[in-house]
């Protein structure tokens, strides 16, 4: 082999292995992204699902106890 094919050959090498790793790093923000948004819409129905339970907590209070375990179960979900 001449010396311009093993130059060529060494270039392609590098080359095909700096695209790779550009690769690499744009699927992998990709995959954190979407494991976020995933995260974020599991927690947003949590709250949802929290919000409909003291709705529902409000409807059944007969007292004034009752209503406050309501309203200390709706700031415990607020911290989420």
């Amino acid at each position: 082999m001449s010396m311009s094919v093993l130059k060529t050959l060494f270039l392609a090498v590098i080359i095909s292995t700096l695209v790779a790793a550009c690769g690499y790093t744009e699927r992998k923000a990709h995959k954190s992204q979407t494991k976020t948004n995933k995260s974020q819409t599991e927690l947003n129905e949590r709250k949802m699902k929290i919000v409909d339970e003291y709705e529902k907590c409000i409807d059944k209070s007969s007292d004034e106890a009752e209503l406050a375990k309501c309203e200390a179960r709706l700031k415990a979900a607020q911290g989420l």
